[in-house]
C-alpha cells in the first residue's frame, strides 16, 4: 500500500518529503511517527516495487530524501538502489537503515552513493541527525 501524507508542492515554507521504505509495520509507524513529529512529510512505501512506483508516477511530489530498508519484499532495498541512480539518474539523498550485519553489502550500497548507513535497531537522534544535515 502506497500512502503519502498531506502531498505539498515546492513552495517556500513547505515541509521537507522523505520517502520511507520499510516492510516491518512497527517500524514503518515508528519512522513515520518520529519524522511527522518533525514537521516532515512522510511518503511511505512498504516494498521495493510499491517504492520505484512512488519514484516514477506522474502525480507523485518527488521526495527530497529517502529512508531505505534494504530487506525488502518484491524488490529489495539493492534493486530500488540501483533503479533509482542508473534507471532514473537521481542522486537522491538515501539513508539505508538495515538489520544485516554484511560489511561487502555496506561496501556496494556506499559505492552507488548513498548519504548514510545505519544499523538497525534505530536509534530516533541519530536518524533526525542524518536527514537534519541532508535537508537544512
Amino acid at each position: 500500500m502506497i500512502q503519502a501524507s498531506d502531498k505539498v508542492g515546492d513552495a517556500p515554507g513547505d515541509r521537507r518529503r522523505v520517502l520511507v521504505v520499510e516492510d516491518d509495520e512497527s517500524i514503518m509507524n515508528f519512522f513515520r511517527d518520529l519524522l511527522v513529529s518533525q514537521g516532515y512529510e512522510v511518503i511511505q512505501a512498504r516494498n521495493g516495487v510499491e517504492a520505484m512506483v512512488v519514484l516514477t508516477s506522474p502525480e507523485a511530489t518527488f521526495p527530497h530524501a529517502a529512508v531505505l530498508d534494504i530487506g525488502l519484499p518484491l524488490e529489495d532495498g539493492v534493486s530500488v538502489l540501483h533503479f533509482l541512480r542508473n534507471v532514473l539518474q537521481s542522486k537522491l539523498p538515501v539513508i539505508v537503515v538495515t538489520g544485516r550485519q554484511d560489511s561487502e553489502e555496506e561496501r556496494e550500497l556506499r559505492n552507488l552513493g548513498i548519504a548514510d548507513f545505519i544499523r538497525k535497531p534505530v536509534i530516533s537522534a541519530r536518524l533526525l541527525e542524518a536527514l537534519s544535515s541532508l535537508l537544512h
